[in-house]
């Protein structure tokens, strides 16, 4: 087994904790969808703003690095075929 292979298995490994963790929080991704929302209609303060805008950060960043966990997971742990 080469390194780039267990790390691939390392990497599904970590990708389905990511997942996991967002299934589990998909309440709080719902509300702070709505905070984006409420964004436009002036109803937040600056700190509330931030507040939002910064867990929409945390949440684009979540996303991407589970789906590029996945997809180099999957890519590296493919069993090598030799010519």
């Amino acid at each position: 087994m080469t390194s780039k292979r267990i790390l691939g298995f390392v990497f599904i490994l970590l990708a389905g904790i990511l997942t996991l963790a967002i299934v589990g929080q998909l309440p709080a991704l719902f509300g702070i969808l709505l905070g984006f929302f409420k964004i436009f209609s002036g109803k937040l303060d600056g700190f509330q703003i931030g507040d939002v805008v910064g867990h929409i950060i945390y949440w684009i960043i979540h996303f991407l690095a589970t789906i590029a966990l996945w997809r180099y997971g999957v890519r590296w742990s493919k069993k090598q075929v030799e010519v």
